[in-house]
């Protein structure tokens, strides 16, 4: 499934649960809260089993996020890849 196939799926389902009731901010925070229970699932010597659970949950949270306000996710992730690509390592060994 392509990116924005996933954010149209998820922001529909969102539209369903009677979600979008909140603002842009809200949203953000939300996606913020999603990272910090990825961090939990972090905290020991390995990740746990969950982690990819926990970064499915702030993947559809920004793709929701992005379909609401009519971002092409998928045309911004490229654009931004290609943007990383031009800066290098930017005094970064690697």
């Amino acid at each position: 499934m392509q990116i924005n196939e996933i954010a149209a799926r998820q922001y529909d389902w969102v539209e369903r649960m009677g979600w979008h009731n909140k603002t842009v901010l809200e949203a953000l925070a939300l996606i913020a809260s999603e990272v910090g229970e990825a961090v939990n699932e972090c905290r020991g010597e390995a990740p746990t089993p969950e982690l990819g659970t926990e970064l499915a949950d702030i993947v559809l949270r920004v793709a929701d996020l992005a379909q609401w306000q009519g971002i092409d996710l998928a045309a911004v992730i490229a654009a931004k890849m290609a943007v990383n690509e031009v800066r290098g390592t930017r005094g970064r060994r690697i």
